[in-house]
């Protein structure tokens, strides 16, 4: 097995050009569309970011969650950032339903906040970022077990 080449000190993609990650429903939950993991792409280690893309209007992309911390969960979860980056979605914030469009930003500050987002057309594009603040980044088991092989060490 060949050990991936060093980190360089900053990078620059096209969302088109960051391949999307295959997942079967394995672990009870479906990722409709397609989903970019942009932390395992960019080694990003102290936050998550990942990138969701529509293939068809009606796709939860970001499914129905409150959040929880990785290494405990008992405690509080990350904070997460929204950023439509194209299109249309229903965004779900607890009872409220918003439409949200390219360029709207959505902060979820509260872990316990139930969030989604549902396209309302094909090819639209929400980035989420996130952190548990105050806690070392801990990447989920989820995410160990389907991500490809790093490019970076």
């Amino acid at each position: 097995m060949s050990v991936p080449s060093r980190r360089p000190p900053y990078e620059v993609a096209r969302l088109s050009d960051i391949p999307s990650t295959p997942y079967d429903g394995s672990h009870g939950f479906a990722i409709p569309g397609e989903w970019k993991q942009l932390r395992h792409y960019f080694g990003i280690r102290e936050f998550s970011a990942n990138a969701m893309v529509a293939t068809e209007p009606g796709q939860q992309v970001v499914h129905e969650h409150k959040e929880r911390a990785n290494d405990d969960p008992t405690k509080a979860g990350d904070e997460e950032l929204y950023i439509v980056v194209s299109g249309r979605f229903r965004v779900r914030l607890n009872d409220e339903s918003i439409d949200a469009d390219a360029g709207t930003v959505v902060f979820v500050g509260d872990p316990m906040t139930i969030r989604s987002f549902t396209a309302l057309e094909r090819d639209a594009c929400v980035i989420a970022v996130g952190t548990n603040p105050g806690v070392e980044f801990i990447v989920s088991e989820f995410e160990r077990q389907v991500s490809p092989p790093p490019r970076w060490s």
